[in-house]
Parts: structure tokens; sequence; C-alpha cells
């Protein structure tokens, strides 16, 4: 694997000896992970490179060389790295090498490549006292989360509700959100009956289909969904995702919308405790947590959801589970980044948006709130 820069290259390297690969230097200038070794010259590090495969894993740790001009000033190490998340940390060998940018340049790299590496999460453990890599890691997106550790979401997904869209104007709404940075078009379906308002179903979502082509995230709201996943999957829904409140066959829903061909989610309300859904994890796509009541929109954002945020991102980084993390209901550019930065992957925000003034900004400020 190469991945370029304006300032240096990253090239991954292997080797079968986990001790020859750890070259860490007693650097107080950057995060360590591992009892340091003596440091290698210049020399010894480059001809390691030049010896080994490029492109592999090794127990679980991608090694990045940073190369500038031809010459191998550094290294980032990403540990544990299984597709979702990976530990950081960033080495530059030579005193001559050191504060001139380029474990800035290398890190930002790493985001910048997040996708094709397939990383959604990077996290780093910073002692507090070490300045230098505290600023390291704030100046690339990380944000500390406790005393040591700082965490950078790689992908940060806003899927506008059109339950707040124009309804008159509906098409002008969308075509909107398909020029915006908006990923993903929210769809809540009510029933009047598993909550007491009524919104729309396929004769709305057809149209919306042909009008975007973002992802289309449709939220059933309504009892006894099995009867009617595939339907919506028809209509155009990408993901489908149900109420674990709604249903007392949950494998049965998630069995069909797969069958059908989409992603499937399951949904919680605020009064259901997260943990319940845990041994569907491995089966699922998306689990949604209702940050409000589910049936109203405006309503205010309830605080306890960020822990059911920070308790279901640790249930799914245990089990390595492939599940994106959405939170619906109270979501703006206030608190966005506070729910990123607990291990959201995907908000829903509908007012936030559709309400704003200029809504193309609203869902930017979003998606950069700190």
């Amino acid at each position: 694997m190469v991945l370029r820069g304006d300032i240096c290259t990253l090239r991954s390297v292997e080797s079968k000896d986990i001790d020859t690969i750890l070259l860490w230097e007693n650097d107080p200038a950057v995060a360590s992970f591992s009892a340091p070794h003596e440091p290698y010259s210049r020399y010894d590090i480059e001809q390691f490179v030049r010896t080994q495969q490029q492109g592999f894993f090794i127990n679980g740790q991608l090694r990045l060389m940073i190369e500038v001009k031809g010459l191998v000033v550094g290294a980032i190490d990403l540990f544990d790295y299984n597709g979702w998340q990976a530990e950081v940390g960033v080495l530059i060998y030579n005193e001559q090498h050191r504060n001139k940018g380029y474990a800035s340049a290398a890190l930002q790299i790493v985001t910048d490549h997040a996708d094709e590496m397939q990383i959604r999460r990077l996290k780093a453990v910073v002692d507090t006292e070490n300045l230098p890599s505290r600023t390291l890691f704030e100046r690339c997106g990380f944000v500390k989360t406790d005393n040591f550790t700082y965490i950078c979401n790689m992908k940060r997904i806003i899927a506008p509700s059109i339950l707040s869209a124009d309804f008159g104007n509906l098409e002008r709404d969308i075509r909107m959100l398909d020029e915006s940075r908006a990923e993903w078009v929210h769809v809540d379906v009510m029933d009047g009956v598993f909550v007491p308002n009524i919104s729309f179903g396929f004769p709305v979502l057809k149209p919306v289909r042909q009008a975007t082509k973002k992802i289309v995230d449709t939220h059933l709201m309504i009892c006894n969904p099995i009867r009617y996943v595939k339907r919506f999957v028809e209509a155009g829904s990408d993901y489908v995702t149900f109420h674990y409140e709604a249903t007392d066959d949950i494998d049965g829903c998630i069995d069909a919308i797969h069958a059908a061909g989409a992603k499937a989610g399951i949904s919680i309300k605020p009064a259901t405790d997260v943990r319940i859904i845990e041994k569907w994890l491995a089966k699922l796509d998306l689990v949604l947590i209702m940050s409000v009541e589910p049936g109203f929109g405006g309503q205010s954002f309830i605080p306890s959801s960020l822990e059911k945020v920070r308790t279901l991102r640790e249930m799914i980084d245990t089990c390595g589970a492939d599940c994106l993390i959405e939170i619906d209901g109270g979501i703006s550019e206030k608190n966005a980044g506070e729910i990123f930065t607990a291990g959201a992957d995907v908000l829903v925000a509908g007012s936030s948006v559709f309400g704003a003034e200029d809504q193309k900004q609203a869902i930017v400020k979003m998606l950069e709130a700190k």
C-alpha cells in the first residue's frame, strides 16, 4: 500500500518478527504504545524497508513508513487494525527530521485515506503532559475523550430527515440535499399506531428515490414491520430500519431486509436499554438510537442518549461487528461534535437543516462541529 501527500509518502511494510517491526525510539515528542527499543540508524531503517514486502498486515498491525524525498524519516503504526478502528502511533526517527511537520502530514494522509484503508475510527493514547503529541493529534481532528485518549471518527454522515422538508416543494428540497455534503436522505415512515402520527409511504418514497443519488435511509416506525420491509426495499430504500419494540421476530425482520437486497437496521426508543440488542449486532448493518420520543419533530435532545452511544460503541468494538451507529432527535451544530465524539457515525437532522436560512451550510457546520 502506498499513500501519497504533498509533503511525504507512506509505504506499508511487513515483518514476521514483531520485535523487528516495532522500531520504537524513546522520543518524548511522539505517542508510544510499547516499551522503547534502542534507536535504529537511518541506514538500518532504510535497509529494513528495502527488504520487506509491501501492503501486508502482521499480527493486527499495519506499519506505514514515512518517506520524504526518498529518505525514511519515521513511521505510523496502526495497531489492532480490523477494518473499523485502529490505535495509532506516530514516530519520527531522527532528531534532524523533527519539528518539520512530517508527523502531522503523515497523520493527515491516514485520515484522508481512511475509506481506502477501511478505517472509520482512530484512537491515540497520549500522555497529558506531552504537549507536542497533544497538539499533533488535535491538529488532525482528534478529540480528547478522557485524560489519555484522543479519538478521531473518520466517517461523519449527516442524514437530513425529509419529515421536516417543505412537502409543497419536496423535489426542490431533495435536489438541495443532492447538492449538499449530506450523504444520506432519511425517510421517516409512521403508521399512526406504533407512534401517534402518520407520515408517508411508498407513493412518496418512490419519487424520492428517483430524485436523489444519495443513500436512502428508511426508518419504519410501524407495527409488525416484516409485512412491508420487502416493499420498502423495492421502492428504493438502501437501509431499512425497524423498531425493536415493534416486533417479536427480530431475526425474521433482519433476514427479510437482507433477502430483499438492502442493509438492515434496528432502532430503540429512549426508554429501551441498548444492551438488549447486543446478540443481534453481528447481523445488523446499523443501530438507530432515538434521542427523542419517536413520532414528532422538533423535540429536544435527551442527554442520556450520549451514554447509550458510548455503550453501543464499546459493544460493537468488542464484538467486531460491522455496524454503524445512527442517532435521531434534537441534533444540531451545537451538539453534533459531542455526539460524533461519543461514537456515532450517522446523525439524523430535521428542523436544524430544513429550518436553517442556509441549509447546505447547516449540514457543513454539523459535519465540522468540534
